[in-house]
């Protein structure tokens, strides 16, 4: 008897993309999985490290756009949608958010197809929210992610990929080439890097080792400025994080839900300087759920742009071993266990 085909639809953001890799990863045992994605960079190189079918979906952004072109082109996502799904016969649809996973979820609703949602932030996405009318279950990453929800909420927490494992420090530091003597912040933009993060990084000041993924837009211009750097710094546009997150003391991040839930599973303490611009501003959320935990400081990005005054305060945060302990714990401890086996184990139980 054949495998039950489960269609995980999630593209245009590292954030959307991590989970869905993470849920398929687990389901492969009981499902045949299979994607669906956006035609974005980020989706074909994410993407690329999974050998299963990954079909590309170009579905409109439905809170912008041409709005007398966005009937016609919602119309021909949907129906695009529905052909993908018979052709493949899926069995049950997971989205993870963004455009084509809100498309494949209501075409599975039309087609009588059970469908589910992953949202991994404290305040859910608007595609994840007019997704959940069309569902039967939102999964959250976050214990306040009910928000705006129109279905049956259960909190699983926010699946990380089972290749994420975590290394000794010090064969970590080694294995980069970095001093084992020094403390380490690792400053992450997330998928896409972020010139603000990138700035800090580069203006950080004292005895310390500085590991930067820039991402790919600016990494020639930090790569660049890093020589003139005044510590130790290693710039790369983007890197498998495992080595980095356990060689790390301190993370400097904004603060995605992906990004949380992969310096959790490591005790990765932090502090958050959210994308100001993020949609409905959903990063100072997340932020703060993790900040009331004790697991992290939060900055707002225009107040950290004194290279000089931010430094002093990494630095006097890296010289207290026990508040750095106490934020480890915490942050370590703010998801359930196995998140992707939760969601997997409750879609099965709708496919009964």
């Amino acid at each position: 008897m054949s495998r039950q085909h489960l269609l995980i639809a999630g593209g245009g953001t590292g954030g959307h993309i991590a989970p869905a890799i993470a849920v398929g990863e687990r389901a492969s045992d009981i499902f045949r999985v299979s994607y669906a994605c956006t035609p974005r960079p980020v989706d074909s190189m994410m993407y690329s490290s999974v050998t299963n079918e990954v079909h590309v979906m170009n579905p409109p952004r439905i809170d912008k756009g041409m709005k007398l072109l966005l009937p016609f082109t919602a119309l021909k996502a949907f129906c695009d949608a529905r052909s993908l799904l018979k052709s493949i016969k899926a069995d049950i649809v997971l989205g993870t958010g963004g455009y084509s996973s809100f498309f494949a979820v209501i075409a599975a609703r039309s087609l009588g197809i059970p469908a589910a949602v992953f949202d991994s932030n404290a305040l859910p996405g608007k595609s994840n929210r007019l997704a959940s009318r069309f569902c039967k279950i939102v999964f959250t990453g976050f214990q306040e992610g009910e928000e705006g929800l129109k279905c049956n909420a259960i909190h699983t927490g926010t699946p990380v990929s089972e290749h994420l494992k975590k290394t000794d420090r010090q064969s970590a530091r080694k294995q980069i080439g970095i001093p084992e003597n020094l403390p380490v912040i690792l400053f992450l933009g997330g998928s896409q890097g972020a010139r603000a993060i990138n700035d800090l990084a580069l203006g950080i000041q004292g005895d310390v080792s500085v590991l930067l993924q820039s991402g790919k837009r600016d990494y020639a211009r930090a790569l660049k400025n890093s020589e003139s750097a005044n510590t130790s710094i290693i710039v790369k546009p983007f890197v498998d994080l495992a080595m980095w997150y356990s060689a790390a003391d301190l993370a400097v991040a904004r603060a995605g839900g992906q990004t949380i839930a992969e310096l959790a599973a490591f005790g990765l303490p932090a502090v958050f300087i959210p994308y100001p611009y993020a949609a409905e501003d959903h990063q100072t959320a997340n932020a703060l759920a993790i900040v009331k935990t004790g697991g992290a400081l939060l900055q707002v990005q225009n107040e950290a742009e004194d290279s000089s005054s931010f430094s002093s305060q990494l630095m006097q945060l890296l010289g207290d071993s026990k508040e750095l302990e106490g934020m480890s714990r915490a942050i370590a401890s703010i998801f359930p266990s196995d998140p992707a086996g939760r969601i997997v184990s409750n879609l099965r139980e709708l496919l009964q």
